[in-house]
């Protein structure tokens, strides 16, 4: 099976790709590193794949994660056509229910996904601004997650993975102007999690729950590679 994922700029390092292709080794990587339209913008290259003339089903994921526990199931999870799969984002702090999903992990077949790309690029300025200027998502490049889930729900069956197997996570630092501790963020999803899926604990005491297998560290200054127990899930 064929994995997309987009590495443009500098924010993240070749180490990422080392990363992923050491934990995937059985699966056929492809990495977008420079944008294929010069009006788009970083994860928006992702459109690019809805292009392709693949009668199969590929995986798009963002490189900011962590794989543990038993994460190939995340690769393997059943998909039919007409139907698209991503991870939930059930972390997600703002209220708008119409959006379910996580853009940090999609599977589709693409050619189930051309209309999406074609209705994008009728005028991508409009899309990577629309989502920002209407309140959902802040700035400078964000809004691409509900871009695809919005026009995916227009003809296909959209589905996401179950709850328990995923998580966000914040490196151990505050960052932004944002009054983020990591102590009193990690309590928040814990309890989060607990309530969501009936486990126990999210991530205590250094370990992950057995059930967790795709943690996803969402924000532009956020770096698994920054987290102190980063050593202990790399390998």
């Amino acid at each position: 099976m064929k994995i997309f994922c987009v590495r443009i700029g500098d924010k993240y390092g070749p180490q990422y790709e080392k990363y992923l292709e050491e934990k995937l080794p059985e699966y056929d990587f492809h990495w977008i590193r420079t944008p294929y339209d010069k009006r788009v913008q970083l994860q928006w290259n992702k459109m690019a794949i809805m292009n392709m003339d693949i009668d199969e089903p590929v995986c798009v994921m963002d490189i900011d994660v962590l794989l543990i526990n038993d994460y190939r199931e995340v690769f393997e999870y059943p998909i039919k056509r007409g139907q698209f799969l991503a991870m939930p984002g059930w972390w997600r702090d703002s209220d708008y229910h119409e959006f379910k999903i996580n853009g940090g992990f999609q599977k589709y077949y693409p050619t189930d996904m051309k209309y999406v790309y074609d209705k994008f690029m009728q005028d991508p300025l409009h899309w990577q601004r629309y989502y920002i200027e209407n309140g959902y998502t802040t700035g400078p490049v964000n809004g691409e997650q509900y871009f695809v889930e919005s026009s995916a729900r227009e003809n296909l069956e959209v589905d996401t993975l179950p709850e328990a197997w995923f998580c966000r996570m914040l490196s151990d630092k505050t960052y932004d102007e944002e009054p983020y501790y990591y102590t009193e963020w990690l309590a928040k999803k814990n309890q989060k999690y607990c309530d969501l899926t009936g486990n126990d604990f999210m991530f205590l005491d250094g370990e992950f729950h057995e059930d967790i297998k795709f943690a996803h560290f969402t924000h532009s200054l956020n770096k698994p590679h920054e987290w102190k127990y980063y050593s202990e899930f790399s390998s």
